[in-house]
């Protein structure tokens, strides 16, 4: 299924991400972008922790075999995040960031709202 495109460039659409990680999460790569310290207080289940600051580090290891989606708290790390990739992994074409506001519990619980 493609990934719907939200209102800024490289965004995927929230109501389609709210579905894929509701009922298929495993269809993406979601990669959280929030400092360790953030991460612990609460993510998405599926989600691997990948800082900002450290993704040029690892950016080789990201998968080409399903879409990358880069989340943060806000939609800032994570839409800086996809602009990195863009300039360091040029052949990705699947990769997408949450522009939302996001909350997350430790139960795995967690608030999405549109960014304001």
């Amino acid at each position: 299924m493609p990934i719907q495109k939200g209102g800024e460039e490289g965004s995927i659409a929230i109501a389609q991400f709210k579905e894929i990680i509701e009922n298929r999460p495993e269809s993406i790569y979601l990669v959280d972008v929030r400092d360790k310290d953030e991460y612990e207080m609460g993510h998405f289940k599926m989600a691997v922790n990948i800082p900002v600051d450290e993704l040029e580090e690892k950016v080789e290891a990201l998968p080409t075999d399903k879409p990358i989606v880069f989340v943060c708290a806000t939609g800032a790390r994570s839409g800086e995040s996809y602009f990195m990739l863009q300039d360091m992994r040029p052949e990705l074409k699947k990769v997408f960031y949450l522009e939302a506001e996001c909350s997350y519990k430790k139960d795995g619980s967690y608030v999405i709202k549109k960014t304001e």
